[in-house]
């Protein structure tokens, strides 16, 4: 990985899949780092986008995490993860209004999605 990173350095897919590895291995900072150059060289990668907001989750990064959903949900909105994670953050917040409101939007978006029924059903 690291060869083809040197290969093409400014390749979103190599710095995702690096920082996706270093996630892997809870190296938080490095796959930061790496998932942060994706998104600037791809800012529609939703993917990336999503994984810097888990990322962010983990590391108690509350906000950072909002901002990275909200875009991936912003550039993305079929996007199925990104609302997931957004309405789960709202309830490690204790925002469970917050939370169901993401999930209706899921569910405008993806009417029969079962996981955002399953949750928004928890919700109430």
């Amino acid at each position: 990985m690291g060869r083809a990173l040197e290969i093409t350095p400014d390749d979103p897919e190599v710095n995702y899949s690096l920082g996706m590895l270093y996630a892997r291995k809870d190296k938080f900072e490095r796959a930061a780092h790496y998932l942060e150059k994706a998104v600037s060289l791809r800012p529609e990668y939703p993917d990336a986008l999503n994984n810097l907001g888990v990322l962010f989750v983990r590391e108690r990064r509350n906000s950072d995490a909002e901002e990275r959903f909200k875009a991936c949900i912003r550039v993305a909105p079929n996007f199925d993860q990104a609302y997931l994670n957004l309405a789960r953050l709202y309830v490690i917040l204790e925002e469970k209004q917050k939370a169901k409101e993401v999930l209706l939007a899921l569910l405008h978006q993806q009417p029969q999605h079962e996981m955002a029924q399953k949750e928004l059903e928890m919700l109430q």
